[in-house]
């Protein structure tokens, strides 16, 4: 047993199930069902419930062909390997769209889009199929954090050299290849520039546990327990609010660095981005008051409710939309899902930081990400 444990096996019998599915006309519930279990709330898990509506079965040979893709690269290079093969092959071209076309493009958003996808993909792989080792729980937070500088120049690598599969720049190359962006292009994505999400580097503060960087100076409160941890993020959204309202704040909330990962922490990687670093296009001091407004709302939620009260509302409303808008149009349909889906996002970023038990984090976390709300509002009720 090594520190980076996975089911592979599990993992090629799954993707083979997948791509022996041949009469979809008769089992494209069955074909939804095992996409999400193996590949979790992604754009392919999406392609493959798009594929069993009407008059899409002929993109059938599209699907096969990203899933044989995937299961090729597993087989040649390990479940790490391929993660790092699909993920250094999306950053690369979001890197290049940003350099050449700007961040306000459309393509460069897309790019973009298609990187936070492969970073949930990693965290449902190590959620679901990797063991509960520690080197495991790093990897998971790295991933949920999106964190894609760190992970494809950092963290990948040492993985990949730890379990002595070092990967050539042959193989990472592989990643470019554009069967892996096909489930994005057969749902034409739209561009909603609200759910941008901010730049990154590697070099930027973070915890080597895979958590958001928290110095010590700034913890006013005992963490062990939930009320504490409650205590202690109130504090943090007062002092973070500040920050953002006056332009000033004592050290070392002076420091952008730890205002923007603290608000991540407390609200969530896509929220933290959207307030403090909103796409060009929605960029405005009314788009910042209505922000630091909801950061105001949010310590009197939490002063009421507690932070598990507060997430459980933020997801059931969420989820409200969703079933709302079930029999809309296809668009409004996949846009509501995308929303839900960074709720939930946000809402596990934020319990895997501040639930102070960590088994029970990470199993608040998986029911989350895996949409298991009932299981999850179940949990709950017993905290």
């Amino acid at each position: 047993m090594t520190d980076y444990e996975i089911d592979t096996d599990n993992l090629l019998t799954r993707h083979r199930q997948l791509s022996g599915l041949k009469a979809l006309a008769t089992s494209a519930q069955k074909l939804t069902d095992r996409s999400f279990e193996l590949y979790g709330p992604t754009n392919i898990a999406d392609f493959a419930k798009w594929l069993g509506r009407a008059g899409n079965l002929a993109a059938k040979p599209q699907f096969v062909q990203v899933v044989q893709a995937n299961q090729q690269n597993i087989m040649a290079h390990g479940v790490y390997g391929w993660l790092q093969i699909l993920l250094t092959g999306a950053v690369h071209q979001y890197r290049h769209d940003l350099n050449t076309r700007g961040r306000g493009d459309d393509a460069t958003y897309l790019s973009r889009q298609h990187v936070d996808d492969i970073c949930r993909l990693g965290t449902h792989i190590v959620l679901n199929y990797g063991a509960p080792t520690g080197q495991n729980r790093r990897l998971l937070g790295h991933f949920m954090s999106g964190n894609y500088a760190r992970l494809v120049d950092l963290i990948l690598p040492k993985v990949g050299e730890a379990l002595d599969q070092e990967l050539s720049s042959d193989a990472l190359e592989q990643g470019a290849n554009p069967v892996f962006r096909l489930p994005q292009q057969a749902l034409q994505m739209s561009v909603v520039h609200e759910l941008d999400l901010r730049p990154m580097d590697a070099d930027e503060p973070f915890d080597d546990e895979g958590f958001a960087y928290w110095p010590d100076e700034i913890k006013q409160n005992d963490v062990s327990t939930l009320d504490g941890a409650a205590q202690q993020m109130i504090y943090e959204l007062t002092m973070i609010t500040r920050a953002i309202q006056e332009g000033s704040a004592p050290a070392p909330w002076d420091n952008p660095a730890v205002v923007r990962s603290r608000l991540e922490a407390t609200m969530g990687i896509a929220w933290a981005s959207q307030c403090l670093d909103p796409h060009p296009e929605i960029a405005s001091d009314d788009h910042t008051e209505m922000y630091i407004a909801e950061l105001v709302s949010r310590v009197e939620q939490l002063q009421d409710r507690g932070i598990i009260g507060v997430i459980s509302s933020d997801i059931f409303q969420t989820r409200e939309l969703v079933e709302e808008t079930a029999n809309d149009d296809p668009a409004t349909v996949m846009l509501y899902e995308r929303a839900l889906r960074q709720s939930v996002d946000n809402a596990a970023w934020v319990i895997f930081n501040w639930v102070p038990d960590l088994q029970t984090a990470g199993f608040l976390a998986q029911l989350l990400l895996d949409y298991q709300f009932d299981a999850f509002f179940a949990e709950i009720e017993k905290l």
